[in-house]
């Protein structure tokens, strides 16, 4: 089903300062697949399981990094089970914020190596 002219949402790109190591705490902390590399680029693609991939870019030398504590946009992971998730990260060393919950949505915020906001969330049925 299209959403407005849309088709869907192909990727969200998080700007990162060395994507070897950002692609190495998606995978290793988020457990995430790469679905595609592209060195030249600087840019590396994770499977999302959907029709919506994680794109990691390294900001150019030229670039300006996010400033912590701007308001941007963000990903939010949909979990089944949020409390799992909560504890999984945090026993991998991801500093995780704690659960709040919200008109039946229960979530919490977290950070990667650059300080890019993340989120994941269980709305309850």
């Amino acid at each position: 089903m299209a959403a407005g002219v849309f088709e869907g949402l192909a990727t969200v790109i998080m700007r990162v300062h060395d994507v070897d190591a950002a692609a190495r705490w998606y995978r290793e902390k988020l457990g995430l697949d790469t679905a595609l590399e592209d060195p030249e680029a600087r840019r590396v693609v994770f499977d999302l399981g959907g029709s919506t991939s994680l794109t990691l870019w390294q900001l150019g030398r030229i670039d300006v990094p996010m400033v912590l504590g701007t308001a941007t946009a963000f990903p939010v992971f949909s979990v089944t089970d949020v409390e799992h998730v909560w504890n999984t990260l945090r026993d991998r060393g991801v500093l995780v914020e704690p659960v709040v919950e919200s008109g039946g949505v229960r979530s919490f915020e977290f950070r990667d190596l650059d300080g890019n906001r993340l989120e994941a969330r269980q709305a309850d049925a």
